[in-house]
């Protein structure tokens, strides 16, 4: 069988959790050959003979300024770009899929990739907790082109065979045959103890895992003065903080990090909050910009989770200890989030 995954490259979420179904493909013997089809391909480092990478980008995101902000304007340029290139990748598409024997095409959350697919008779399943037409729709308020565009992605999401909602979901109406399974990301691979031990993690000082993912937040200027005497903040893969009460961990896994954290700080993600609820790590949150899916992130965690809101100005002064005092919320059905990732395979493998 070969495989044709494709990642939408927006931030580091979707390739992240659909990596996990990757390497749990590439398992399996009668797998002969599968693509890795995203702008997101760097974020591989270890690779098996039966993966193949691909720079190739099948969809637009939206630009961010930061992991906080957005530039409504410049994602409209983008789509209008993309636009007058859609089907020459289609048709290039078209002849990867038929070059290499494609026999099932996945995505992540794109809707260009059913197109060829689709031509070619080739079966497909779709991957997500929301749909880019979705996304764009909500945007019509700034510019026609943005309802237009998302007409022509609900039209190309109908083509897909199945489609496999995660949970933390926004409404889906241009998927057909949706099928619900379990959770899916990274989890860590040692213990909350262990993790802290070798983190070198100290009794009576609180860790907080500063994680704002592919875009950063860049040329901001926070107000340590604030920041309790035994209060951490844990960086890793993140430039531009610069503290006495900065602990760099750049060579561990990024969950085994999170679960040794006492909180993680950051903005509403899929990726980010499916990593902190398989580590039990609470999350301090703030304002992502004007993106649909937010209220819906938010919504999950206050019932799965435990969580605290804080301002964009209560991130910057580090105002963390007051933050944790206040109520927060703490969700109380977190076991009804199994698993997803085997649930997932069996649905591609069949």
């Amino acid at each position: 069988m070969n495989i044709a995954y494709y990642i939408s490259g927006h931030g580091y979420g979707h390739i992240s959790r659909s990596y996990e179904v990757i390497k749990r493909l590439l398992l399996e013997n009668h797998i002969e050959k599968l693509f890795l089809c995203s702008s997101r391909v760097s974020f591989i480092k270890d690779k098996s003979p039966q993966l193949f990478l691909r720079n190739q980008s099948t969809d637009v995101g939206i630009v961010q300024n930061d992991s906080i902000s957005m530039d409504i304007a410049k994602t409209l340029e983008k789509i209008k770009e993309f636009e007058k290139s859609e089907d020459e990748i289609i048709e290039q598409e078209k002849k990867f899929l038929k070059n290499e024997a494609i026999d099932i095409v996945v995505s992540d959350c794109s809707s260009l990739p059913f197109v060829p697919a689709k031509d070619l008779r080739v079966k497909t399943i779709f991957i997500g907790n929301f749909t880019w037409d979705f996304i764009y729709q909500h945007y019509s308020k700034y510019d026609a082109t943005f309802s237009n565009f998302a007409h022509r992605l609900k039209a190309e999401y109908q083509l897909c065979d199945k489609a496999l909602v995660l949970p933390f979901y926004c409404p889906m109406e241009s998927v057909p045959n949706k099928i619900s399974v379990g959770l899916l990301g990274r989890k860590p691979t040692k213990s909350k103890e262990e993790a802290r031990k070798d983190c070198g993690f100290k009794e009576n000082t609180y860790y907080f895992l500063f994680s704002f993912g592919a875009y950063g937040i860049e040329g901001k200027e926070f107000d340590f003065e604030n920041l309790p005497e035994n209060y951490q903040l844990v960086v890793s893969g993140y430039e531009g903080l610069h503290n006495d009460q900065i602990l760099r961990l750049d060579d561990f896994y990024y969950p085994d990090v999170l679960t040794a954290c006492d909180f993680v700080i950051t903005k509403p993600g899929y990726g980010i909050l499916s990593e902190a609820y398989f580590a039990n790590t609470p999350v301090i949150y703030t304002e992502r910009g004007d993106f649909p899916e937010y209220p819906y992130l938010v919504q999950a965690m206050e019932k799965h989770h435990t969580s605290y809101y804080i301002s964009h100005e209560g991130l910057f002064n580090l105002q963390l200890k007051k933050t944790i005092q206040s109520e927060g919320t703490h969700g109380s059905i977190r076991d009804v989030l199994k698993d997803g990732r085997e649930e997932i395979i069996k649905e591609i493998l069949e």
